[in-house]
């Protein structure tokens, strides 16, 4: 966005406690603060790498959160894995899309859209959750 604040900004409150996935977490709150101003000046090039940069993250991210979900045995792991597999699904289908037609402007919206309620809805919401069941196990060890 103008003036380079992110629309959902990356704060503390949001780590998992897990180095890695925090690091994982805050590298995708930058490539979308990149989208959101390459968005904000009609520059549609960011579509093509934040698309093949989200769908190397879901493969290496989702399997690293996976992972310690089984690890600590997290009760909501079935739910997480099937936000993580809806996600990828997604971002297949907008890849096609760009394949197809190139990097629109009308996609450039849709892909930041998605990302947005992804980051919203998925790291604020279902991650965090994931974190203080981790924090609450090791608190308790």
């Amino acid at each position: 966005m103008a003036g380079g604040g992110l629309a959902l900004p990356w704060n503390e409150s949001l780590s998992v406690g897990v180095a890695e996935i925090d690091a994982q977490h805050r590298e995708l709150f930058g490539r979308v603060d990149r989208l959101l101003e390459a968005s904000l000046r009609s520059d549609w090039s960011e579509v093509g790498p934040l698309l093949a940069f989200l769908r190397d993250y879901a493969a290496v991210h989702f399997e690293a959160e996976e992972r310690l979900m089984l690890e600590h045995r997290y009760p909501g792991y079935h739910l997480h894995k099937a936000e993580h597999d809806r996600f990828a699904r997604g971002l297949r289908a907008m890849e096609a899309e760009l394949a197809a037609s190139g990097p629109t402007g009308d996609l450039a919206r849709r892909v930041e859209r998605s990302v947005a309620e992804w980051l919203r809805d998925h790291v604020y919401l279902t991650d965090t959750a994931l974190g203080r069941f981790v924090r609450g196990l090791e608190e308790a060890t």
